[in-house]
């Protein structure tokens, strides 16, 4: 972008934010954001993030968020919504509006995390900043893929939701259900064709079988989609190797250690040899083919001295480093650790330096500049906030938004539908709600209640309790007799139109 480009784009952030405070909007710290747009490789952008105009994530258990960072905001769930259904549902929009004022209140907690240590690299938004243009997109650009948990490995930092090997071994559950059949498979074909990117995540995504259907979709539809796996590198055969010779993938191997001792007992179950080997092999292939390999390294408490390590690595296999900061569990975060400690850690990290003769190590470098500047965050301040204070609350948030006049937003009428995705969601998140009040018996008295509704007045109180706190809502249903909800219903609606009114 040239000097007029970037002087339009400071002229229309200006403007952006004069705007989003008149709306009650909460944009992300000015200052902070222009030196964020000097950071962007692609030039400065008017926009924080471009994913909720371009991407939707399919999830474990069937829900569709628009990134994997964002678990706070579901946008609909498989199969009770189409594809369709979920891109231009409510939820969908109003992120896209928060988005628009560059606010990360709604569900951008993870983000604005880092963006308020100043920690740029490797944050989700930059890879998204080639779809700057398009954010009018009538069909998905990005499909990222969480199908499935299947999982051989055991890592420590890891949870059941993502590895059926926890999930059996440490957790003693069931597996998961899958939600996703060839139904998904059939619908997800109509999107190929114009489809940018597609991404799989595990699990361990080549002990997936569904991805190898939707793999050889895309084989017959468009060769040539480009295509992301994060793998844990353990998986090596003549299926694979055919799969990275011939379709157009780059790819992301999970190491969070350089030394056997420590990579086998931090992901248990790899063995190290084998490891190493894979990831040879998949640099040779990708490197012949001019695709990218990234060494993913998970900074934590009892692995951090491996850092410089895992960068030598990289750059002796041509990878780019990829830097994920664990925050949780807090027992394993560099986070939780005392002042003294990390100033001890970031002294350490004074003793290497390392090349910067091309693109890839140029970024390997800055990675690791990046994490030196993470840890001054801390070290020269005690109270600087933690991850654990960033938290969300959808429907509180909503809540306090329609509370000030000025702020009150329009509740969009939608089907019963939609608030079912929206309960369905609430009880995923929280398992005390089924103890409170089964899901079956809350849907059961919902029905009951809304029908006493006009089919118009239905629509307009689904759209209003989706704004409430979720909790209270299931209390009162829980607690209150029906002709109680009924009026409290009418009410509502009755205090909703006044305001609307007063408010146009």
């Amino acid at each position: 972008m040239g000097i007029l480009g970037a002087i339009k784009t400071n002229f229309q952030l200006d403007r952006k934010y004069s705007v989003a405070a008149a709306k009650g909007f909460h944009p992300i710290d000015r200052s902070l954001y222009r030196q964020f747009n000097r950071f962007r490789p692609m030039g400065p952008k008017p926009v924080f993030c471009y994913l909720p105009y371009n991407s939707l994530t399919f999830s474990f258990g069937g829900q569709v968020f628009v990134c994997s960072y964002n678990r706070d905001v579901q946008l609909g769930k498989y199969p009770d919504n189409s594809i369709d259904e979920i891109w231009n549902g409510a939820e969908a929009k109003k992120l896209r509006e928060h988005m628009l004022y560059n606010d990360l209140d709604y569900g951008c907690r993870h983000c604005k995390y880092f963006f308020d240590k100043g920690k740029f690299t490797n944050l989700r938004p930059l890879a998204f900043d080639k779809y700057s243009d398009n954010m009018d997109a009538a069909y998905p650009q990005v499909f990222e893929f969480e199908l499935s948990n299947e999982c051989n490995l055991e890592c420590q930092m890891c949870h059941g939701e993502v590895s059926s090997s926890i999930r059996k071994n440490r957790e003693k559950l069931p597996p998961l259900p899958m939600h996703y059949d060839d139904a998904f498979v059939d619908q997800f074909v109509k999107y190929i064709p114009t489809l940018k990117e597609a991404k799989f995540y595990g699990g361990e995504p080549f002990l997936i079988p569904i991805y190898y259907k939707i793999w050889e979709k895309v084989r017959e539809l468009n060769p040539k989609l480009e295509m992301f796996v994060i793998t844990n590198g353990t998986h090596w055969n003549a299926k694979i190797e055919k799969l990275v010779n011939e379709l157009n993938f780059d790819m992301a191997i999970s190491i969070d250690a350089f030394e056997k001792e420590k990579v086998e007992r931090i992901r248990k179950n790899v063995v190290y040899e084998k490891l190493m080997d894979n990831i040879k092999r998949f640099s040779e292939i990708l490197t012949r083919k001019g695709k990218y390999l990234s060494l993913s390294f998970t900074v934590q408490k009892d692995n951090w001295e491996q850092f410089p390590l895992i960068i030598d690595l990289c750059n002796e296999v041509n990878a780019y480093i990829y830097v994920s900061y664990l925050e949780r569990p807090v027992r394993f975060a560099l986070a939780d650790l005392q002042q003294d400690e990390l100033r001890k850690i970031r002294e350490y990290m004074d003793k290497y330096t390392f090349p910067k003769g091309n693109q890839r190590e140029q970024h390997n470098d800055k990675c690791f500049e990046d994490f030196k500047h993470y840890l001054d965050a801390y070290v020269e301040h005690a109270d600087v906030k933690k991850y654990a204070d960033y938290g969300f609350n959808r429907d509180m948030l909503i809540s306090a938004e329609a509370e000030q006049k000025e702020e009150f937003k329009e509740a969009i009428p939608v089907p019963f539908s939609v608030l079912g995705a929206w309960i369905e969601g609430q009880y995923s998140a929280n398992k005390t709600f089924s103890e409170k009040l089964p899901k079956e018996i809350m849907f059961r008295q919902l029905n009951t209640l809304l029908s006493t509704f006009s089919e118009e007045d239905r629509d307009q109180l689904h759209a209003i309790i989706m704004q409430g706190a979720f909790e209270p809502f299931l209390n009162s249903v829980k607690t209150e007799a029906q002709e109680q909800l009924k009026q409290s219903g009418y009410d509502t609606l009755e205090k909703y139109r006044r305001l609307m009114t007063e408010v146009v």
